[in-house]
């Protein structure tokens, strides 16, 4: 339905607002979704961590049990007891994001995790 300052609104068939806007034909836009998307995308993320032995592969196995794979990564290391992860993740989607993100920030030697790019 085309919206006078809101633009294109998508209601589903089941809408109660659908009736009322039966009433203005002109104002209708037929849409139809395309099919699922089955590809990964690449997201950039920056993980602050404490300098432990084992840490990089803690991080990189709770990625990889996520279902996601590290396409890239770059450590700095800080002031000697901090280092600053940088890896590229491939996700399905912001959910699946959120959840390897979570799964990260629960661990002991993380500080912060935080989304960087894509």
């Amino acid at each position: 339905f085309l919206s006078a300052g809101r633009g294109i609104v998508i209601h589903t068939g089941s809408c109660k607002n659908v009736a009322e806007f039966r009433k203005r034909p002109e104002k209708w836009i037929d849409v139809e979704w395309g099919r699922a998307i089955d590809t990964e995308f690449p997201v950039e993320v920056r993980v602050d961590v404490a300098n432990r032995l084992g840490v990089l592969a803690s991080v990189a196995a709770a990625v990889a049990g996520m279902g996601s794979n590290i396409e890239n990564v770059r450590m700095e290391e800080r002031d000697g007891m901090t280092s600053a992860m940088t890896l590229v993740l491939d996700v399905r989607d912001r959910r699946h994001l959120a959840h390897i993100m979570r799964r990260i920030r629960a661990m002991e030697s993380v500080m912060r995790i935080t989304r960087t790019r894509g």
